[in-house]
């Protein structure tokens, strides 16, 4: 099982990677939208489509009050947002340092158990963000896209793996007994 466990920890780690370059959110313009629903029949028109590669390039460029605004929808009272976006680069890195830990440290049950409980909370304490953040805003309307969803759901499955090696060996340990 654990030799399982870490071939799913890889696989999820690689989506993670990929996720990483994939729109995470979708920004539109209601104002914008309403101009092309009368003209081509659209709903909303979509200013930018934003991976979380390009968060902390966008926050630092010339045009930055735009992504800092997306930022701020998120979490309102951030200060130097533009500094702390490149944090997002660490997402993927953390996904790695998991596998590694799961690779060398795969046999030891506490540790499975910690990488078990690290994907729940990631996934829980995101999704709870997510759904308690107003994404539809005045000017600004964010759609969540599917590389975040797919990194949300990545960690949630590597901590599902990681908790099904903790119980798997916990169980062999006893009856070793």
């Amino acid at each position: 099982m654990v030799r399982l466990s870490n071939v799913i920890i890889l696989v999820f780690t690689i989506l993670i990677i990929v996720a990483f370059f994939m729109p995470w959110v979708n920004v539109a313009s209601e104002q914008v939208g309403m101009v092309s629903k009368i003209l081509t029949g659209k709903e909303q028109g979509v200013i930018d489509s934003i991976s979380a590669f390009k968060v902390p390039v966008l926050a630092n460029s010339p045009d930055a009050r735009f992504m800092i605004s997306v930022i701020k929808i998120f979490n309102p009272g951030i200060e130097d947002a533009d500094k702390k976006s490149f944090l997002i680069w660490g997402i993927p890195f953390f996904a790695v340092v998991i596998f590694i830990v799961s690779y060398f440290l795969g046999k030891n049950r506490w540790v499975n158990l910690i990488i078990g409980l690290i994907g729940v909370l990631i996934f829980l304490a995101a999704v709870y963000k997510i759904k308690t953040t107003d994404l539809d805003k005045l000017v600004l309307k964010v759609v969540i896209g599917p590389g975040l969803w797919l990194t949300l759901w990545s960690y949630l499955l590597m901590g599902i793996s990681g908790l099904m090696a903790f119980v798997q060996l916990t169980l062999a340990r006893k009856q070793a007994r």
